[in-house]
């Protein structure tokens, strides 16, 4: 009898204590969870706002686009003075058309994207483009980009020519044997561009037909050719463009300088819109080429000249 009440005790506190554990879980289930903290959103990567087609008429006309970041809404300059704004789409594009004629003469277009933050400093394109518009509409219609950072010029628009072919349009090297080569073709067309019959590189023809290649090959005195191969969706070459140009070791480019091959339809003034933008600036190119320029608008296709970079304005 007494062991039976032993049993009966121990097995009611086996019970009370399963209660008890039983109810603390539930306690602690329901005790509230510490928050978790939600990690703070990075802000996204600046984008420098830059040009893809420029695109101008004898008479003024103008078409402007480029990239951004989405959303962002893009400041248009001619020098100074601004010419309107655009915002970018969700892709990071935009479109520009002014609503009057550009004014005839030398402009140079630059863009700006100022971040919501207050005080904080403009994001600048790394390059301007350079525009010549003729007077009353008869003349040659240029469009150049020149980057800020002595990299390839751009031809985003030859004279005399809306739609342009196959075509080298800027040839570029330094001392430190870095050659830049550029022009135009079908857009979109993937092309391949050679020095002296050695691949330079690869691009693929923007939206307005431009392409560059910057490479690195050392140039020795001499003739060298430039090539580019335009080829069609098989891979194919479809057009062929080449050029001629002569290094001449005694011309070759110091320390803040670089060498231009001449082409045709050039000048020592729009060489030197194109590096300074300004043609005026000519004069600085004529002094550091007396040795084989005698007449400043005497120059030839082909030809390398020297031209100083970081000059300002004579």
């Amino acid at each position: 009898m007494k062991r039976a009440v032993l049993y009966g005790i121990l097995l009611l506190g086996v019970l009370c204590v399963g209660a008890a554990l039983w109810l603390l879980r539930d306690h602690e289930d329901a005790a509230p969870q510490p928050a978790t903290e939600t990690p703070a959103a990075q802000p996204a990567p600046a984008v420098t706002p830059s040009f893809d087609i420029v695109r101008i008429s004898p008479e003024g006309d103008t078409v402007i686009a480029g990239r951004a970041a989405p959303g962002a809404t893009v400041v248009i300059y001619d020098g100074e003075t601004e010419l309107g704004r655009a915002k970018a789409d969700e892709r990071g594009e935009w479109v520009f058309l002014p609503e009057k004629p550009l004014p005839p003469g030398t402009r140079k277009l630059n863009l700006a994207v100022f971040p919501p933050e207050a005080n904080a400093a403009p994001l600048r394109s790394d390059g301007d483009v350079v525009l010549v518009v003729p007077e009353g509409g008869k003349g040659p219609v240029v469009a150049v980009q020149m980057p800020k950072s002595g990299g390839v010029s751009r031809v985003l628009q030859r004279p005399g020519e809306a739609s342009v072919g196959l075509s080298i349009a800027a040839i570029d090297f330094d001392e430190q044997g870095r050659v830049g080569i550029s022009g135009n073709a079908q857009a979109g067309a993937p092309v391949i561009v050679y020095l002296d019959n050695a691949e330079l590189g690869r691009a693929q023809a923007g939206a307005g037909g431009e392409w560059r290649v910057l490479g690195t090959r050392k140039l020795g005195d001499g003739t060298h050719t430039a090539r580019v191969d335009q080829l069609d969706d098989a891979r194919q070459v479809v057009r062929r463009a080449e050029v001629e140009f002569r290094v001449d070791g005694a011309l070759m480019a110091g320390a803040g300088e670089i060498v231009v091959v001449v082409q045709p339809g050039n000048s020592l003034w729009r060489i030197a819109r194109r590096i300074y933008g300004e043609g005026m600036a000519y004069t600085q190119i004529f002094e550091a080429n007396r040795v084989q320029i005698r007449d400043p608008d005497r120059i030839y296709p082909g030809q390398s000249i020297v031209v100083p970079k970081g000059k300002g304005k004579p």
